[in-house]
């Protein structure tokens, strides 16, 4: 087994090297215990399994990892807390939840989407700085638009996410409060870096 496995490893099937480091995964069990009921108001669905209709990108408003995304119990006086699926920084991908499973990350699309966090302060963090962290996440976008047979016009910013508009975005809905929220990340500048790397 210890030769098969350094031959695949040589030979490089994706496999044989995990692709997310899972070591900061949200518990499944009362997670979606909780995303059931949240959608159940939200949404008006009661459910923790998601269908990705989209992908939303957004930046964490730091420089480290973002820990309350895996430790916050409650947001805003309701359970969950907080959680993207993805978390990216540099090279390395966490993934919190998996994809088939509702997260907490975007107001009003939760339901539908499958929320990307990349560490960075700010835009122009992520644009100047963050140019590692940018392109590993084109690399998962494309990987995700593959899996779940969507295109890029599928990849959304929480800014448009917030405009709470089905003309911009046509999944958004929230049954609690569907009233436009402010949002910038993750940057104009940081989706055209995306979206353009996925055309090529």
């Amino acid at each position: 087994m210890r030769i098969f496995l350094a031959l695949a490893a040589l030979s490089g099937l994706a496999w044989a090297q995990p692709r997310y480091d899972m070591t900061r995964t949200r518990p499944l069990e009362s997670w979606k215990r909780q995303i059931t009921e949240y959608s159940r108001r939200h949404y008006g669905e009661a459910d923790w399994r998601l269908q990705p209709r989209c992908i939303v990108l957004h930046y964490t408003a730091g420089t480290s990892f973002p820990w309350n995304l895996v430790n916050e119990q409650s947001f805003a006086g309701e359970a969950p807390g907080l959680a993207s699926h993805y978390v990216v920084d540099g090279a390395r991908i966490w993934q919190l939840l998996p994809p088939e499973v509702r997260s907490r990350g975007a107001y009003g699309i939760n339901h539908r989407a499958i929320n990307i966090e990349m560490v960075g302060a700010d835009a122009s963090d992520m644009i100047n700085n963050r140019k590692r962290t940018l392109d590993t996440t084109t690399g998962l976008v494309r990987e995700l638009l593959e899996r779940f047979q969507l295109t890029a016009k599928d990849v959304y910013s929480h800014q448009q996410v917030g405009q709470m508009n089905r003309r911009v975005c046509p999944w958004v809905l929230d049954l609690v409060n569907g009233e436009p929220y402010s949002k910038v990340d993750p940057g104009a500048a940081s989706m055209r870096y995306v979206l353009d790397k996925l055309a090529r």
